[in-house]
Parts: structure tokens; C-alpha cells; sequence
């Protein structure tokens, strides 16, 4: 039976892992703890990036770009153009989010919506500053796509040779990339992983669902995403919280306090922790699980740097003690 423990405090028993269930709770909210027992699917890849809530995209390709790489450490082996199908059927949608990143097309609103509160990072305030210095030529740009349709970077021709910097990007690319973070155009599919840009409303009309009109209020969506990073991590502490989807402030455990009333978190406890913990109410038959110590990894994989495990660095060596 679970262990639980009452805290003089509240009357709500909570439940004791140990941090090995903790860990391996985690593992199995992200897809990693069991060996499959079929082959990976064209579904597959929609599902994966929806229990992880996010994909982060990174273009280094030494033995295979990062997202390929997430992908194959969940599902084994698949094909890379299902990936790619998935964006160009709307199926997924990419979006500024932890980083540039692809999230399931259903929440792509919330992202949306969530520019103002992430207009610290330095994606928007790059746009910010290039649609100041170079604002005609970025509408030119905008126009020539709502006249011609979707376009790359490698579209826009120019003999002078490209800017200096960790990119090296040409202006247009520097402009497109402005108009994406700021929300005008979208990317609509990729060819050889090349992002091909369109204007945002014409990518959205062609998805199944097309995200809601009008703007959430950020309260609103800042509630969304600490209630999907629990269920993205299976067990977390609320300073983990903030940074899977660059929540700004910080979480803490007197936000959470609201969650837990509802019933929507449950409270942990784990050993050897000062702070609680939390686990989303999907969960909760793993949790029992985890708390009876009957989880089981049953496999070994290699993780992307950039794997949702392991790319918050401070959550990793909370959690598996791993620098």
C-alpha cells in the first residue's frame, strides 16, 4: 500500500516516494521508462510531443538533429519524415515556447497568447529591435509573402555577403525570423529541415482545429502551463516549474496552493527532500505505483542534450543526482 503521512498543517494525507520511484515516475511521464512493445506509428509523433508537452528544435546535426533524436529515445525506430508531415498537416506547430520549439497545433493559443509574458526572452527582444531599425523593409518582406505565398530564407536572393555573428544570417532571414517571434508569420512545413514561412493566419486556417480567436488573459495561461509542466515531469518541485515553458516569475509552492485544493496536484513527499512535490491528478495511478514501488525501467536509451530530461541542468542533478 502507499505510504502517506499527515501533516499536522492540513488534513490531507501525503503520499512518501522514495526519490527512486520519484525518478522513475518521472521517466514514465515522459515516455522513457518501459521498452515498447510494437512499432512506432505515424500517430506516434503527435502523441509523444503531446505527453511531453514541447519538442525543443535545435539545427546541430552531428549524429542526427535534436528532435529526431528526442523522438527516437521514446519510440525506437521511425521514419524522420513523419515529423515533418506533422507540421505540414498541422498536426504540430512550431512556436517560441521553452526555446524555438514544436508543440502540439491545440496549444499553440496559449503560446500564442503568452508573448507578453516572455518578452524577456532574447528571441523577442532580437524582433523587437530589428522591426525598430528595419520596419519598411520587414512590411516589404511580409507583402511579397501575401502576395507570392510561402517562402524561405534561401528565396530572397542577395549578393552582399552575410552579417558576422553565431548565425552569420542575411537580413531577410533576420526579418523573417523577426515577424515569426512577433506572431505574423509562422512556419508551414520544412524542406531539408529549412523552415518555409507563411503569414499566420493563412498556416492556422488549414488545421483541423484552428486556435481560438481573441487573447487569453496571462493568468489564464500561466495556470495551463504549470499544470502541464507537473504532468510533463510526473513528479516536480515548484522551483522546477518555471523553467519548461519560461514562465516568468518564478512558481512557488503558495501558487500551487489553489491547484492542490482543487484537486487538480496531488502532494508528495519525497525522501531525503526539504520541499514537496507534486504530481499531476493524471497520474495518479502511477503515483500508487511509484508510491508501492512497483515502477520498473525496462530500458536503456541515449538522451538528446537538449531532452527535457536533462536540459534544465539544476532539475537534473535535483533529481538523478546527475551534473
Amino acid at each position: 500500500m502507499p505510504s502517506r503521512v499527515s501533516h499536522a498543517s492540513s488534513t490531507t494525507d501525503v503520499i512518501h516516494l522514495s526519490v527512486r520511484s520519484a525518478q522513475l515516475l518521472h521517466l514514465a511521464a515522459q515516455g522513457l521508462l518501459r521498452r515498447r512493445t510494437r512499432k512506432a506509428k505515424r500517430a506516434d509523433i503527435e502523441a509523444t510531443i503531446a505527453a511531453m508537452g514541447i519538442l525543443q528544435i535545435d539545427t546541430i546535426n552531428v549524429v542526427a538533429r535534436s528532435p529526431y533524436m528526442v523522438l527516437f529515445s521514446r519510440l525506437g525506430a521511425y521514419r524522420n519524415e513523419w515529423l515533418d508531415e506533422a507540421l505540414a498537416d498541422g498536426g504540430i506547430a512550431e512556436c517560441w515556447a521553452h526555446e524555438a520549439s514544436f508543440v502540439p497545433s491545440s496549444e499553440y493559443h496559449y503560446h500564442r497568447d503568452y508573448r507578453s509574458g516572455r518578452g524577456g526572452h532574447w528571441a523577442h527582444k532580437s524582433a523587437a529591435r530589428t522591426r525598430a531599425e528595419a520596419g519598411a523593409d520587414m512590411d516589404l518582406l511580409l507583402e511579397r509573402i501575401r502576395s507570392e505565398g510561402p517562402l524561405r530564407a534561401a528565396d530572397f536572393e542577395r549578393d552582399a555577403p552575410a552579417a558576422k555573428g553565431w548565425w552569420g544570417w542575411k537580413p531577410e532571414k533576420r526579418w523573417l525570423e523577426a515577424w515569426f517571434a512577433l506572431g505574423a508569420l509562422m512556419v508551414t512545413r520544412r524542406e531539408r529541415f529549412q523552415r518555409v514561412y507563411d503569414l499566420a493566419e493563412r498556416v492556422t486556417a488549414r488545421w483541423a482545429v484552428p486556435p481560438t480567436a481573441g487573447t487569453m488573459e496571462e493568468a489564464q495561461i500561466r495556470r495551463h502551463f504549470v499544470l502541464e509542466t507537473v504532468r510533463a515531469l510526473g513528479v516536480a518541485r515548484a522551483r522546477w516549474i518555471a523553467d519548461y515553458f519560461r514562465l516568468r516569475p518564478r512558481v512557488t509552492d503558495a501558487e500551487l496552493a489553489p491547484l492542490l485544493a482543487e484537486g487538480l496536484l496531488i502532494e508528495v513527499a519525497v525522501e531525503g527532500w526539504e520541499e514537496a512535490a507534486y504530481v499531476h491528478r493524471d497520474h495518479a495511478s502511477w503515483l500508487d505505483e511509484a508510491a508501492g514501488n512497483l515502477l520498473r525501467a525496462t530500458r536503456t536509451t541515449l538522451l538528446s542534450p537538449f531532452d527535457p530530461v536533462v536540459w534544465d541542468r539544476a532539475r537534473a542533478l535535483d533529481l538523478f543526482g546527475f551534473e
